[in-house]
């Protein structure tokens, strides 16, 4: 059984219910040209997550570990030629500062998709507060209520983003956060926040199990339908 429902809280039912009774989205190389998804494209094909993430106070080095673990991914992706042909950018801001000022600035980068704190769920404002941009709360992300305690390995795979990290609590919601969002845009071909919600529901749906970016990308090239596990394992 799965271990979690995963963007419960991020995902209206009637989308759910739209997408179960769809035919899966048509993948979408990284390098190609868009095509239709389900809801209308409205991005630019340059995807930018912003991220919101404790960098002073008592989580900051869980703060650290989550900006370490989405640049940890997004070097991933970008080393294997992005999406939609593009590299991710990424935008970190403080959510342990003058958050207003932080979601102004994610405003005016015109993010298509905001990662939050994996330590502390989201409140239900912050969605609204967010808008146009999609809201992903890593703290959906964590199975049984504590972020994954990493291997070693990819302990250090963190420190090459941040030679001096500490701690690594949400590293790997951050990373598979990362993952699953630049994935929903290359099921949909586009990285508008609609379409990122809609594929963030359907890179879950399986049946082909996928645990890393290059993995999920074959399975898809290869017209199956997957469920990215990644790190956190399964959430759908």
């Amino acid at each position: 059984m799965p271990r979690a429902v995963f963007f419960a809280a991020l995902v209206a039912a009637v989308i759910v219910t739209a997408l179960a009774g769809c035919s899966a989205p048509e993948p979408v190389m990284p390098s190609a040209t868009a095509t239709p998804a389900a809801t209308v494209p409205t991005g630019d094909g340059l995807l930018r997550i912003g991220t919101l993430f404790p960098l002073t106070g008592d989580q900051s080095e869980s703060g650290a570990a989550q900006v370490a673990g989405a640049e940890v991914a997004a070097r991933e992706i970008d080393a294997q030629g992005g999406v939609l042909g593009q590299p991710i950018q990424l935008i970190h801001r403080n959510s342990a500062g003058d958050e207003a000022a932080a979601l102004e600035s994610l405003a005016g980068r015109a993010v298509d998709a905001v990662l939050w704190n994996a330590q502390t769920a989201a409140r239900a404002e912050l969605g609204a507060s967010v808008a146009p941009a999609a809201l992903l709360s890593l703290n959906d992300l964590v199975n049984g209520g504590t972020p994954l305690a990493v291997n070693e390995d990819f302990a250090q795979r963190l420190k090459t983003a941040d030679p001096g990290l500490r701690d690594t609590a949400g590293a790997a919601e951050a990373y598979d956060a990362v993952i699953a969002t630049a994935l929903a845009a290359v099921v949909t071909g586009d990285d508008g926040a609609a379409s990122l919600e809609s594929g963030w529901v359907a890179v879950l749906q399986g049946p082909a199990v996928c645990t890393s970016w290059g993995e999920c990308l074959l399975a898809l090239q290869e017209g199956q339908t997957i469920e990215y596990q990644g790190l956190t394992g399964s959430q759908s």
